[in-house]
């Protein structure tokens, strides 16, 4: 650990930042890999079928559906010209990972999506790995997998 902040006042604010999303967020349904270090040997050949996914129901998401601030998109390291990112926060547990995916209730929806599910494609590490305090992910429509 780095020590430049203490870990209690770093779990103080990780749980602010859990009761905030409680407030203001929307429920979903998250669904967690489980055996991606199994199946990372056959990445490439890997079928969609062959992944297990643990399942969180009513998890608490704040979704940005569409991030038009530039300054606030380099300040979170991305870097998009034509489409505006979708950026979720969630809370601290349950561990999300890339290839999560959530599945939104339709009625939370914008109009331009033809679905409700939607895949967590890059981790924005805002802070130091072992002070980070928000949990935020760059997400993308799930594509339907074949």
């Amino acid at each position: 650990m780095s020590n430049l902040i203490p870990r209690d006042t770093v779990d103080v604010i990780r749980t602010f930042n859990d009761l905030a999303i409680d407030l203001y967020g929307t429920t979903c349904t998250l669904f967690v890999p489980t055996n991606t270090t199994v199946l990372e040997p056959d990445d490439i050949y890997t079928a969609p079928s062959s992944v297990v996914y643990k399942r969180y129901i009513q998890v608490p998401v704040w979704i940005e559906w569409f991030v038009k601030d530039l300054r606030r998109l380099r300040k979170l390291g991305i870097f998009s010209e034509e489409v505006l990112p979708m950026v979720a926060w969630f809370k601290n547990t349950p561990e999300v990972i890339i290839q999560s995916y959530i599945k939104v209730e339709t009625r939370y929806i914008p109009n331009n999506f033809d679905t409700d599910e939607f895949e967590i494609v890059e981790v924005l590490m805002r802070n130091m790995y072992d002070s980070e305090i928000y949990r935020c992910f760059r997400m993308a429509p799930r594509r339907a997998k074949r």
